[in-house]
Parts: structure tokens; C-alpha cells; sequence
């Protein structure tokens, strides 16, 4: 499939935002957000969530031919994950606003840990609506299997663990013990995770043949004559997009390490005290642009069942 420079934006700006908002409802529900010493922590945490989750969200009309009649998105939600997704996506704002309300109303009582639950569970249940809308595209091989939901939502939890050390180092000095942790116990779990999302669709029989997509007996090997046309078209632009294997490979490696390892290690070494600011700066960095590369390797990898008529294997 064809990397489109809107989907990564999309998947990946909402990975960070939904991840850090999940982090602060999390923290919420635990009773473990510092309202006593400073707000701005909480302040901050969800004005950058929010502004994140909607950066990706205004990244994924960029792709639509008519941008007026995205508002369309919300009218399927019974029946499509894509509808879901926005309905979701939009439920988590009033959450979220209303969780930061409670914080500075006091922020102690109960309704702060409710609120905390629903902003955890309405933007890890967002991450979820998103990644099912690859994961339920049975013509793609290496999207519908029972990897994508739950690696989407690993690396939500390890960005957005990422964005809350930083911001309490900004704060308090240090990315503290609990986000310090929860960095390298996801890191650990995203790098397992993807080796084996990898092993999986490395080992996957094709779909189909050529011979079974036009109806002959599978025992029988068949090949085009011809191509099917002789200018692109809508099915090439999109479906058609190969990677080399050496290419492949190389970028696998800087996804593992630049979004994963080297952020887990930065992210040992500010809670050292080893300038944490700079240090935990970089770490965002290298993740996000690891996280990039995971993305682009997620859609360049992937092969649709179209693409048989064209010679392909799938």
C-alpha cells in the first residue's frame, strides 16, 4: 500500500495525544497526579493531548477528495470502524475538558477518578476504533490478523508515557519513577510486540493465487499474458506500492531502535539526573521519528488482494 503522508500524521500525532490523555486519566483514577504541588502539570498534559489528538484528526481529511462532506465520517458508526473512530475521537474532548475542571475545582474527590477512568478508557477505546479500521480489512494480509489492535494500542501507551516524563521534567525537575518505568516496560513490550507482528507476516501463506482469484483449480499455476493496462491507475497509485526487502530491513531496525530502545535508554538516563530536560527532549525526538518509520514500514508492508491481477504476491 501507498504511504500516505496524512495517515502517518494521523496515526501517529493520535498515538501520542490519546497515549498521554490515557496516561493522566490513568494517574487520575490512581490518585496520583500532583494537584497539590502543581496544576500546570494536568493543565498542560491535556491541552497538548487535545491539541496532538486534533492535529491527527485534521490529518486525516487531508486525503478525502471532498473535504465538505467529512462530516459523513459519523453517520455509519453501527456498522464502521472509520465512523466509530470520529465519534470517538470527538466523545474524548468533553471528557477531557471535564477532567480538567474537576482537577481545578480541587481535584481530590471522586468524581476525579471517574473522570480519570473515562478519559483513560475513551482515548485508549479511540486508539482501538483506529487500528480496527486496518485490522478488519480482510483483503490486506498483513493488517486483518490479531497483531494490529493490540500493537497500535502498546505504542500509544509507550508515546504517551514518553509525553508525560517529559512534561514532569519540564515541571518538577525529573521524569519521575512510575513514567521512568513505564517507558522501559513498554518499549520492552512495543519491541517484543513488532518482532513478532513481523515473524507473523513473514510466515503467512498468501491469500489467494492468480489462479484462484479468476476461479481455475488451485493446483494450477497462472500468469498474465499482458498487464491489464497500460497507464496507471486508481488500483496501482494506491495498492501498488513495493518495498524492496533490503530497504525493509534497514528501516525495521531504525523503527526498533530510534522508537524504541534509544527512548527507553534516554529515558534511564534523565531519571539518572543526567541533564533529564535535553535528555528527555531527545528521547521524544528519536521516538517520534521511530514511530514514523513504523508507521510508513505498517503501510508499505502491507499487500491487497488486488494487486494479484498485476503479478503481485499477496
Amino acid at each position: 500500500m501507498t504511504p500516505a503522508a496524512s495517515i502517518l500524521l494521523l496515526t501517529t500525532a493520535t498515538g501520542f495525544g490519546y497515549g498521554l490523555l490515557a496516561w493522566l486519566g490513568a494517574y487520575a483514577t490512581l490518585g496520583l497526579l500532583p494537584l497539590e504541588r502543581d496544576r500546570a502539570f494536568v493543565i498542560t498534559g491535556v491541552a497538548l493531548a487535545l491539541l496532538l489528538a486534533s492535529i491527527g484528526l485534521a490529518a486525516s481529511t487531508l486525503h478525502l477528495g471532498r473535504k465538505a462532506r467529512a462530516w459523513r465520517a459519523f453517520t455509519q458508526w453501527r456498522s464502521s470502524w472509520l465512523s466509530r473512530e470520529a465519534v470517538a475521537s470527538v466523545l474524548t474532548y468533553p471528557v477531557a475538558i471535564a477532567l480538567l475542571i474537576a482537577v481545578l475545582r480541587g481535584g481530590e474527590g471522586g468524581w476525579t477518578r471517574v473522570l480519570g477512568f473515562a478519559a483513560l478508557a475513551a482515548s485508549l477505546g479511540t486508539v482501538f476504533c483506529t487500528a480496527m479500521i486496518y485490522a478488519s480489512l480482510k483483503p490486506i494480509r498483513q493488517w486483518h490478523n490479531p497483531h494490529t489492535a493490540p500493537d497500535y494500542l502498546i505504542y500509544a501507551v509507550f508515546s504517551g508515557a514518553i509525553l508525560v516524563a517529559l512534561l514532569h521534567t519540564f515541571v518538577f525537575g525529573a521524569p519521575g519513577t512510575a513514567a521512568t518505568v513505564a517507558i522501559i516496560a513498554a518499549a520492552a513490550l512495543a519491541v517484543i510486540a513488532k518482532g513478532l507482528y513481523w515473524h507473523h507476516i513473514g510466515a503467512q501463506t498468501p491469500l489467494a493465487t492468480l489462479a484462484q482469484a479468476i476461479g481455475l483449480p488451485t493446483d494450477i499455476e497462472a500468469r498474465p499474458l499482458d498487464a491489464p493496462h497500460f497507464t496507471e491507475n486508481f488500483v496501482l497509485r494506491e495498492m501498488g506500492f513495493t518495498i524492496a526487502r533490503r530497504h525493509a530491513a534497514r528501516l525495521r531496525r531504525i523503527a526498533l531502535g530510534a522508537g524504541f530502545l534509544l527512548p527507553a535508554a534516554l529515558s534511564a538516563l534523565a531519571a539518572l539526573a543526567l541533564i533529564p530536560t535535553a535528555t528527555m527532549t531527545l528521547a521524544l525526538v528519536s521516538a517520534a521519528i521511530g514511530l514514523l518509520v513504523e508507521r510508513w514500514l505498517f503501510f508499505a508492508e502491507a499487500t491487497h488482494v488486488s494487486a494479484l491481477y498485476y503479478g503481485r504476491r499477496i
